[in-house]
């Protein structure tokens, strides 16, 4: 019989479906309990994709109750792993499980007998278990009549090839109800692309949305490029055939970083010939080369004023010069001398927690600030574009607000996140 195939034979087996041991007595119980009153969860605790326990049940069980007795325990770590199928998850635990328990024989033999029809080696299941080689040989003949012997097993020495190879499995260390839920969606989001190995969840999620922004360049398929108050179009923005003063405002959130410094050139070249006298420009910037975009845009564009986007939330940490950062800067440039129209609030705050999902664009900000900046620079009706477009936020700022838009970009997977986001928005607001 392989793992997975039906419930497992013992007999006091709780109704959780990968506690596969027998439960702890309740002398051991009350120990381990004791202990996490004592310092909490210490080890983590292991779950699926799909958030059922594969490991840790008691340590939850001890947990759960001491919280509603009304004990102040941390949130208990964890590790989300991703396992190719059922007999991988059961195998898995049961190599974790046969390491600290002290079972009798006839338990133990029966694990070892089972590991063994899934394709482990003798040396390999002593390996992963702590037991003694000759020890498991034992068991193996033991139960060698009544399971499934694999035709080949994948030894430490590497010399045999496996019936069934047991991969390493993609695992996300967490700490928290919310980060669990995140880790997730995570590795649900990357599918058989996710790295088998234990992966950092800020890099898990950006890994996500980049497999994901590529599966949209490679069949971005037919998606409407425009609706009753907007469009967008696929293209560097000099490419674009944008008309001569024809922007009202342009409010964009360009790339950072040294590699995409020319943008900045372009950017403001682009402003300078497409928006009317006057009117302005609103560019979100990185801190480490701001100089450097106030210096390419000053070189077309009249300098105006500059800003700040206060982000709750973590951020990133400058740690060459031991620097946090807790805002985004933007910049505001005009085309030709300024004409004030209206009262610029140059300090906005951000909702939220900056969070993205493992479909958003990578580099997506909140909506809210954007919606502020489109009011304070544009009247109902006006014109609005952001030829850096990415997942089209300027765009739904926009819309929201009741002003036209139109977004560029080169990649076709922004255009593909825009597209879908300004559908959903031209709805809203109709």
């Amino acid at each position: 019989m392989r793992i997975g195939a039906s419930p497992l034979a013992f007999p006091a087996m709780a109704v959780e479906p990968y506690q596969l041991l027998p439960a702890l007595s309740a002398e051991d119980f009350a120990a381990l309990k004791a202990d996490v009153a004592a310092r909490g969860v210490l080890v983590a605790v292991e779950v699926d994709e799909a958030g059922a326990i594969l490991d840790g049940h008691h340590r939850v069980r001890a947990w759960s109750e001491l919280r509603a007795e009304g004990h102040r325990l941390p949130a208990y770590p964890r590790v989300v792993r991703r396992l190719s199928s059922e007999a991988d998850k059961v195998a898995h635990v049961l190599a974790l499980n046969l390491s600290r328990r002290h079972l009798d024989r006839a338990a133990r033999t029966e694990l070892v007998g089972r590991l063994r029809a899934e394709g482990w080696s003798i040396r390999r299941i002593a390996a992963s278990t702590g037991l003694a080689r000759s020890t498991v040989a034992e068991d193996v003949a033991s139960v060698r009549d009544r399971t499934d012997e694999p035709a080949k097993v994948l030894g430490l020495d590497g010399r045999a090839r496996p019936a069934r190879r047991a991969a390493v499995a993609p695992a996300i260390h967490v700490g928290s109800d919310r980060d669990e839920r995140r880790a997730r969606a995570a590795l649900a989001a990357l599918g058989e692309e996710a790295p088998a190995r234990l992966l950092d969840l800020r890099r898990a999620e950006n890994r996500a949305r980049l497999a994901h922004l590529e599966r949209l360049r490679a069949a971005p398929g037919e998606r409407p490029l425009a609706g009753p108050s907007y469009e967008l179009r696929c293209s560097a923005m000099h490419l674009a055939g944008v008309a001569d003063a024809s922007l009202d405002a342009i409010v964009c959130d360009p790339p950072y970083g040294e590699a995409f410094l020319e943008v900045w050139s372009d950017l403001g070249a682009f402003a300078a010939r497409t928006l009317r006298p006057g009117r302005l420009l609103v560019a979100y910037s990185g801190h480490r080369y701001l100089p450097e975009a106030l210096a390419r845009l000053s070189g077309h564009l009249h300098y105006v004023w500059s800003g700040a986007t206060f982000q709750p939330g973590r951020h990133a940490t400058i740690r060459a010069e031991r620097i946090w950062t807790r805002h985004r800067p933007w910049l505001v440039f005009s085309a030709g001398p300024y004409r004030p129209r209206g009262f610029l609030d140059y300090t906005l705050h951000s909702e939220g927690r900056g969070e993205r999902g493992p479909a958003d664009h990578p580099w997506r900000q909140t909506t809210g600030p954007f919606r502020r900046l489109v009011a304070m620079v544009t009247e109902p009706g006006e014109v609005v574009c952001d030829p850096c477009c990415g997942s089209g936020t300027t765009g739904v700022a926009a819309l929201a607000e009741g002003r036209a838009f139109l977004g560029i970009d080169v990649d076709p997977g922004a255009i593909a996140l825009a597209s879908a986001a300004l559908a959903e928005a031209a709805a809203e607001s109709a």
